[in-house]
């Protein structure tokens, strides 16, 4: 009876990382999207400084109800405090780029960050990448750079287009970073000690920007935009609870939807043959890379499997 059963749930936990994937990366983008209208009036740091204070509110009254407030003392871990600076710069280099740039281009550029994990695992957690993945990975920067067009008149007017790849390099640090956090510290507490980092980072950058007066209007987008992401992270971890995490990653390349129908509906942006090109390319390294990661899981349990069966 077990043999029969466990396919079917292992097939309704898979649906539900599915769409709770999904659900994450439209949370997300609806996120960037509120925040790219208020960037348009706020600078950075005000608007990551409201924000995060909202986020913060909701997260910690999160985290008390889910009874764990005595474990906030591991909040001083100094990797969750590594990884909370981290997102900290990531959150303020997206943020200020964003107000510059198409919204479809810069969530094309941010999804090398996959691929940029895999060329880093080779020389940082010793991990065996054949030439496939690196193939992917090379097809991916291309992308990146159709995408960008180094030398363009869109390249050269700003830093825009450096801040998006900044923050995709400290994305990528931010990650592997979480892979060696104690798995005893709640996930909640890692989002709480997060959420503070950004909250504080944005409101030291604001003495060096033009304090600009927030509306009621302002106030609200950002409110929203705490709320999504708040429930876009809880979604994200669902997606990974339980599931066959090589099956649910692709649809992380599901936000590019979004982005493309909140580029042209929100902001008028259409994107270009050459940018199309780009983002085709770097979706197709991801997902080339993760089939490759499903196929290299497939066979190590084969192997593990033929050990465990000789007499």
């Amino acid at each position: 009876m077990t043999s029969l059963t466990a396919p079917a749930v292992a097939s309704g936990a898979n649906r539900r990382g599915i769409i709770a994937m999904c659900t994450a990366m439209a949370c997300f983008m609806t996120n960037d999207t509120l925040v790219k209208v208020v960037a348009e009036d706020l600078p950075s740091g005000q608007m990551i400084a409201i924000r995060g204070a909202f986020a913060t509110v909701m997260v910690f009254t999160w985290l008390v109800i889910a009874g764990h407030a005595r474990q906030i003392g591991m909040a001083a871990s100094p990797l969750v405090a590594t990884r909370a600076g981290l997102e900290a710069v990531v959150a303020f280099l997206f943020i200020t780029a964003i107000a510059s740039m198409p919204i479809a281009d810069i969530t094309a550029i941010f999804l090398i960050t996959p691929l940029l994990i895999t060329a880093l695992s080779g020389p940082l957690l010793k991990e065996k990448v054949g030439w496939r993945r690196w193939s992917a990975v090379a097809a991916g920067f291309l992308g990146m750079l159709l995408v960008v067009k180094p030398g363009g008149a869109g390249f050269v007017a700003g830093s825009a287009t450096a801040m998006a790849l900044a923050s995709v390099a400290f994305c990528a640090i931010r990650d592997m970073v979480t892979r060696f956090i104690d798995p005893r510290i709640p996930t909640i507490v890692i989002t709480l000690t997060t959420c503070v980092a950004v909250a504080l980072f944005g409101a030291a950058m604001i003495p060096f920007q033009t304090w600009v007066p927030p509306s009621l209007t302002h106030v609200g987008l950002l409110f929203a935009a705490a709320t999504v992401v708040v429930v876009g992270n809880h979604a994200m971890i669902l997606a990974f609870r339980g599931v066959e995490v090589s099956l649910v990653s692709p649809f992380r390349y599901s936000v590019m939807i979004w982005a493309i129908v909140s580029g042209i509906t929100v902001f008028g942006e259409w994107p270009d043959a050459t940018s199309w090109g780009g983002i085709a390319l770097i979706v197709g390294a991801g997902l080339y890379t993760l089939h490759r990661e499903r196929v290299r899981l497939r066979m190590r349990s084969s192997e593990v499997e033929a050990r465990t069966t000789l007499p």
